[in-house]
């Protein structure tokens, strides 16, 4: 007679082995997050094998917005896992860091507004520092990337849409002039840790009124706008605040 625990462990492997599937490149990156900008955990050879814990929506890849977390704890796009569907083969995520899109944003805006999230959360800023991240990410580029054709380097990392303005680049438009490490600028986390660095030197940030602490960071020739991005931030912040 075969005991219940044999039985268990059987099915266990069962399970195991029909959510193993091979990965089609060398050195697949495994991330904290669903999207490019989150930090890289471990890489997966060509051929190896990953067991997915749950499936999430996240950045675009090649046109596929799935992202697969293996249970090790982080998550490879994909496109580059052999599942043999473009669509899901195991369950979603739960959670606000770990899937879906934020509130009002598409899974674009959401990879890069986690990571500047994320930023905040390691730096301790508190839901005061995350506000003021996205109400100004929101504000100056509708959380995405600009390059800036006045600013040639830019073109040459990732972004979303080139821009015009000045010589401003990135979801901060940080202007190149005072902020002339661009690859930081094109970086969601970096760009956000150059913007929290200056919040931190005003003075009472911590109770400062979320509209006028952007527009003492931004220096904006529009010092209102900030305000009007205050309850979407609000509801983005409260959706990752896990």
């Amino acid at each position: 007679m075969v005991s219940s625990s044999l039985i268990a462990l059987s099915l266990v492997s069962v399970f195991s082995l029909s959510n193993a599937y091979p990965v089609k490149v060398d050195g697949l990156q495994c991330r904290e997050g669903p999207g490019t900008n989150y930090k890289v955990v471990k890489e997966y050879s060509k051929g190896e094998q990953v067991t997915l814990s749950c499936q999430a929506p996240g950045q675009d890849i090649n046109g596929d917005s799935l992202w697969d977390r293996t249970t090790d704890g982080c998550y490879v796009t994909d496109y580059y896992v052999l599942t043999g569907t473009s669509g899901y083969v195991t369950s979603k995520c739960s959670g606000g860091s770990s899937g879906g899109n934020l509130p009002g944003l598409d899974s674009t805006q959401s990879s890069h507004a986690r990571a500047i999230i994320a930023e905040a959360k390691r730096e301790k800023l508190g839901h005061q520092g995350c506000l003021a991240g996205i109400a100004t990410a929101l504000t100056e580029s509708s959380i995405l990337i600009y390059a800036n054709s006045a600013v040639p380097a830019s073109l040459n990392y990732p972004h979303d849409a080139v821009g015009s303005d000045h010589d401003s680049v990135g979801i901060f438009q940080q202007r190149a002039v005072y902020y002339p490490n661009i690859a930081a600028d094109m970086d969601p986390a970096k760009s956000a840790a150059q913007f929290f660095a200056k919040m931190k030197g005003v003075s009472g940030w911590q109770t400062m009124n979320v509209g006028e602490l952007c527009q003492k960071v931004q220096g904006s020739a529009y010092p209102t706008r900030y305000q009007e991005h205050l309850s979407a931030a609000e509801s983005i912040c409260s959706a990752d605040s896990d």
